[in-house]
């Protein structure tokens, strides 16, 4: 009998507590989940991730995908109501990208040609294709070439430096690429997706936001809350973490 009315309050303890404890998940399997997805995508790489923290688990299987068209930031979602949603920044291992793999030998191939080249000749980057502002650079979108010409200080010789970075203008292709044509490069950019902590006593709650302002670690920015759409200020923490004190 006293058996049965433990089990009951268990139950009923589990139901109350939901988030903390009986039906939790935690960063870490969260973190194991994204490496096996990108395992099976024949990249490698570690998410940055607190691995301590815990989150309601999901009945249904996670979805997990790429967002902005690569592998540095992953989406990690509950398709259940109100399920989890989560982005997450991945640390890539670029030696051990099977499906990049060629490009980036034929990159290496490439600086190796042009450094083989005359005292006078610069290696650049330009774009292969036209690309409209607020895009955001992929290795696929660029060229290294040499050139005996530079009118600017402010070009780059590696693709590398560049992926990732969002352009400021719309550019056409063959346009060399300068600084003048980036946004400047921050810790965390407008339109980014985020990690939003906020602690409440004890407590601590984490849900994705996207950035609505750009910044560095300590600064205090806008960003608006997934769940609920409401916009609140955070200062940039590391890791793509915005902490919010109330």
């Amino acid at each position: 009998m006293y058996k049965i009315i433990f089990k009951y309050f268990s139950i009923i303890f589990c139901i109350s507590f939901i988030n903390q404890n009986c039906f939790a998940i935690t960063g870490k399997e969260i973190s194991n989940k994204i490496s096996d997805w990108l395992i099976s995508e024949g990249v490698e790489g570690n998410a940055i991730f607190s691995k301590t923290k815990k989150y309601n688990d999901c009945k249904s299987d996670y979805k997990i995908s790429k967002t902005f068209n690569n592998y540095r930031t992953i989406k990690i979602q509950c398709p259940e109501k109100d399920g989890l949603i989560l982005f997450v920044r991945v640390d890539l291992k670029k030696s051990k990208i099977k499906k990049n793999s060629e490009r980036l030998t034929k990159n290496k191939k490439s600086i190796s040609n042009v450094k083989s080249l005359k005292r006078n000749e610069f290696i650049l980057v330009k774009l292969n294709k036209s690309l409209e502002k607020n895009s955001v650079l992929e290795f696929e979108d660029l060229e290294i070439f040499s050139s005996k010409k530079m009118s600017q200080k402010s070009f780059f010789n590696n693709k590398e430096d560049l992926v990732g970075r969002k352009l400021k203008k719309n550019l056409k292709m063959g346009q060399i690429l300068h600084l003048r044509h980036l946004y400047e490069k921050f810790e965390i950019n407008s339109g980014d997706f985020l990690s939003i902590v906020s602690n409440i006593g004890n407590a601590s709650v984490t849900v994705s936001g996207e950035a609505q302002d750009s910044g560095n670690l300590g600064d205090l920015i806008k960003v608006k809350n997934l769940r609920s759409g409401k916009i609140i200020k955070g200062y940039i923490k590391k890791n793509k973490i915005i902490k919010v004190f109330r």
